[in-house]
């Protein structure tokens, strides 16, 4: 894991050194006095095999405990190496789903949500010149990818085991939020921006936690 984290940093900081722009480069490359033009053939560059890498075990077995809802080992290995979700920004997905299970109930109670119309996300008949044709309907399908990706036309995803949630602590207080919610913030950081709507219903919930402290 050391090296991993070595060849992290390394990359980090080729990136930071890709986005410095000066103003030399920026400028137009200087005329030369002679009006001779000299051609330089190209050398065409050396084909070289690289070698694969074997997949960091630790990172696959983080990934599965998180799809799974094992918190409790997942979180021991995240709180020895937490650079690994910055080098891994899908780890972040997955801490985000387990933040969206457990904060979906609350919110739901503090919050009258608007039903949506189960019509938008089902297909529709279509007018033919055979007429109208039903849509057909979508086959279940077991995937091993977490968070489940979205259904198609065609055929609608299901995470394999569909019992992850019982592991996951759900919120049912605001000290809750501190307790549950503050601690898996601090593995994700920044990235919680991958989740615009989690964000959104998080800032919600603390803005009214807020407020109750004030008139309180």
């Amino acid at each position: 894991m050391q090296k991993v984290h070595e060849e992290y940093l390394v990359k980090v900081q080729a990136r930071i050194d890709g986005a410095k722009i000066t103003l030399l480069s920026m400028a137009a490359p200087l005329e030369s006095g002679s009006s001779k033009s000299k051609f330089i053939t190209p050398v065409e560059p050396k084909k070289t095999t690289e070698s694969k890498e074997p997949p960091n075990q630790k990172l696959g077995l983080l990934s599965a405990l998180l799809s799974v809802g094992a918190l409790r080992p997942a979180i021991a290995i995240l709180s020895r190496f937490p650079w690994l979700v910055d080098a891994h920004p899908e780890l972040a997905d997955l801490i985000l789903r387990i933040m969206k299970e457990s904060l979906g109930a609350f919110y739901d109670s503090m919050f009258v949500t608007k039903e949506r119309n189960p019509s938008f996300a089902q297909p529709r008949a279509r007018y033919g010149a055979g007429g109208v044709t039903l849509p057909t309907a979508r086959k279940p399908l077991l995937t091993l990818w977490a968070p489940t990706p979205p259904g198609t036309s065609t055929t609608d995803f299901i995470f394999f085991f569909p019992d992850w949630t019982q592991r996951v602590p759900l919120c049912s207080s605001f000290d809750d939020l501190v307790d549950v919610m503050e601690p898996m913030m601090g593995f994700i950081g920044l990235h919680v921006s991958r989740d615009p709507l989690f964000l959104t219903k998080f800032l919600r919930l603390g803005r009214l936690h807020l407020l109750s402290t004030v008139l309180s």
